[in-house]
């Protein structure tokens, strides 16, 4: 039997703590055991390398999975909302920009409102990607997403959300697509004109009861 000295920091004894207390203390017997399984995954993966690697990708996939069906995030005044007998389903203003931690800013700055929406997108972590672009001077939204129902309710509170900016934006175009919806953006001179194409493009009914909800349906963002 070969006999070899081998030097382990405390952080790595700490690492064999379960082999250990498997092997009652016996360190020669833990050591065996990692050549063992270091020997089998080798043999079976190529290297240790590929193992890690396949083993993180398997990670992932298992908490993306665990995301989709578990990790979704929503705000509890806004679910409370979801739970009661409500007679619309256009979310009540303040439910709908609280889920922008920037709400000043600039609607013209395309840039950073893309980037803004994104990354509160992915702390709700709602199934759904948004492109914010610019054609001839307007802002048009791509929501991207495999439930049509998510991607018309966050339709909805993107619309809101520009239309209460410091440049209030009217919405002037709405396509449906299987997977996504497409909206066009264009500069309103008042609040009220931004209301009003919320109203003809989802529905007085819809923006008369959303407004009896909310007492006041504007909610001007502080200059």
């Amino acid at each position: 039997m070969l006999r070899k000295n081998v030097s382990i920091s405390d952080t790595h004894l700490k690492m064999l703590d379960p082999l250990l207390k498997k092997h009652q203390g016996n360190l020669s017997a833990a050591m065996r055991d990692i050549i063992d399984f270091t020997g089998f995954v080798t043999e079976n993966m190529g290297s240790l390398e590929t193992a890690k690697d396949l083993f993180k990708e398997k990670n992932h996939a298992m908490e993306q999975t665990r995301n989709r069906i578990y990790g979704i995030t929503i705000p509890l005044t806004m679910f409370r909302w979801l739970l009661s007998n409500r007679k619309t389903n256009m979310p009540p203003i303040n439910e709908a920009i609280q889920l922008f931690s920037q709400q000043n800013i600039n609607s013209y700055d395309v840039n950073s409102l893309n980037k803004v929406i994104n990354e509160e997108i992915s702390f709700l972590n709602w199934p759904i990607s948004v492109n914010i672009g610019s054609e001839n001077g307007h802002i048009s939204v791509q929501i991207t997403g495999i439930d049509p129902e998510i991607n018309s309710f966050y339709a909805k509170i993107i619309t809101i959300f520009l239309s209460n900016n410091n440049n209030p934006q009217k919405i002037c175009k709405l396509l449906h697509y299987p997977a996504s919806i497409y909206m066009l953006f264009s500069g309103a001179s008042t609040h009220e004109e931004a209301l009003h194409s919320m109203q003809e493009t989802f529905g007085n009914n819809e923006i008369n009861r959303m407004q009896g909800e909310n007492d006041m349906l504007l909610i001007k963002a502080e200059s």
